[in-house]
């Protein structure tokens, strides 16, 4: 018994101390996997990939919007940038310019639109006419370039009312033709409100002459087309807005400033079927008017002419009455009798023999090649820009010394000014008729006696011409602006037509 009994206890003794006892596996679920003991922990390699790739599509994204921003706002003139600048108001519709404030330019007359466009090749003239329609909707900012004017004389051809399509929604435009230079064409774009444009269309008629003068018209250039027939056509408009009036029809009409432009429509206005219409509507319309002989054509021209209309400024209206140019006579009753006129010291500002009042004998005969100081003086007057002394826009300025050299001289085309001292030799409501005092003592040597000189003022509407017999000098703040110098035919009388353009 005691051997069964240590038998029994020694089962249990061998058996704590013989090898560990193994672990029953535990039951295996049915998403585990067979892991080594060498095996890593899951990658992330793939999604680093996916976030590089959208972050360097954003990246793209970004650069191109910041290039595409500058293109946007470099090139105003392209269909998609007008519209998203107009969109986001940061494009600045044209503005109405006053003369004295308007951008600095150069002047071009058709033979200088001839050859600076006309040798240029279509790439180039495609880039010349980028930065003519760009800078024109830019109001002239943000580039130092001259702007091109046109002056000269075109006659027009046809004219055609502007419409949605086009690329000015509003207006007129006249499709004309130089008269120095027929082989240089211009669209000249007259933009007003719709309910004047039946008149403005009445009043630009076949054959009408269209003045392009530096002096009061900025008819800027915004394109630049060769036709299939070699010819330049140029389209213009007037950055002044102004008014216009026609010599064969009454009335006046106003420009505006358009608010908004139909880029995507382009320039030239005038396609090229119109074109030939018009040129055959002309020839037709000068052999039905009898314009084949030169004489002929002057006289017509003369009579068919759109002017240009404005007022002068007003010197502080509504508080200061208008103050004489010079000291005036005093004012007679109605009823007084009228006294005969005092003679000039005949030293210093006698007037010379064909200035003298006619008598009977010399009124019966033929009239002379210069007029009569007492016909100028007399004549009627118009209207223009007056400017505070030393505002006046920039030019010329020349003295009488220098008058022999200006004969024949374009001065329509150049601003050029007259100062000196000057003797009234004749008054009228409007004009008066100047010499220089120093030539009437004393011979000037430019060209003869100082004598043969004369200087025609035109005062504008509401100015008082100075006094017969006054005395004055006008410097560089206040000259004349010369608007034509022409010499008589057989007395050789050099007459010099100013403006008086300043306020006193």
């Amino acid at each position: 018994m005691r051997h069964i009994v240590r038998a029994g206890r020694a089962g249990p003794t061998l058996a704590m101390s013989g090898a560990p006892r193994r672990k029953k596996p535990m039951p295996r679920r049915p998403d585990d996997r067979n892991l080594g003991a060498s095996d890593e922990a899951p990658s992330h390699d793939g999604n680093l990939f996916v976030w590089t790739i959208v972050i360097l599509i954003l990246s793209g994204v970004a650069i191109g919007c910041w290039i595409g921003s500058f293109y946007i706002f470099g090139h105003p003139e392209k269909s998609f940038s007008y519209g998203i600048l107009t969109k986001l108001k940061k494009l600045d519709p044209p503005k109405r310019f006053i003369l004295t404030e308007a951008p600095r330019g150069e002047f071009l007359r058709a033979a200088d639109i001839k050859e600076r466009f006309g040798r240029m090749t279509p790439r180039e003239l495609e880039k010349a006419n980028d930065a003519l329609l760009r800078n024109y909707l830019r109001n002239y900012k943000l580039s130092a370039d001259l702007v091109p004017y046109i002056v000269g004389t075109f006659n027009i051809l046809d004219s055609y009312e502007l419409n949605s399509q086009d690329f000015f929604g509003s207006g007129v435009v006249a499709l004309a033709q130089s008269k120095v230079t027929p082989d240089v064409m211009l669209e000249q774009v007259f933009t007003a409100d719709a309910r004047v444009v039946p008149a403005l269309h009445r009043t630009l008629l076949t054959g009408l002459d269209i003045d392009l003068k530096r002096e009061n018209e900025l008819a800027a250039l915004i394109h630049v087309a060769r036709l299939d027939d070699g010819r330049l056509k140029a389209t213009a408009i007037s950055i002044l807005y102004p008014s216009y009036e026609s010599t064969t029809s009454s009335g006046t009409f106003t420009l505006e400033p358009p608010e908004r432009m139909n880029v995507k429509a382009g320039l030239p206005i005038v396609p090229t079927t119109r074109v030939r219409a018009a040129d055959q509507k002309h020839a037709s319309y000068r052999q039905r008017a009898g314009l084949g002989n030169a004489p002929a054509a002057q006289a017509e021209a003369a009579q068919n002419r759109l002017m240009r209309v404005e007022r002068p400024v007003a010197v502080n209206l509504p508080t200061q009455p208008a103050i004489p140019i010079a000291p005036a006579a005093p004012v007679l009753p109605e009823d007084a009798p009228v006294r005969q006129a005092i003679p000039v010291n005949p030293v210093a500002s006698t007037p010379p023999a064909p200035e003298s009042s006619p008598t009977p004998a010399a009124a019966a005969a033929p009239p002379e090649p210069s007029p009569s100081p007492a016909a100028i003086a007399a004549a009627t007057s118009g209207s223009w820009p007056v400017y505070a002394p030393g505002q006046m826009p920039r030019g010329r300025l020349l003295g009488l010394k220098e008058m022999s050299n200006m004969e024949g001289a374009d001065v329509a085309a150049e601003r050029v000014y007259l100062q000196g001292s000057f003797v009234v030799t004749a008054s009228g409501p409007n004009r008066a008729v100047l010499r220089n005092q120093g030539a009437i003592a004393n011979a000037l040597g430019f060209g003869g006696n100082g004598a043969n000189l004369r200087v025609i003022v035109e005062y504008p509407a509401g100015a008082r011409p100075p006094a017969e017999g006054s005395t004055f000098s006008r410097d560089a703040r206040r000259p004349f602006q010369i608007t034509e110098i022409r010499r008589g035919g057989t007395d050789g009388q050099m007459n010099v037509y100013v403006r008086e353009i300043t306020r006193p």
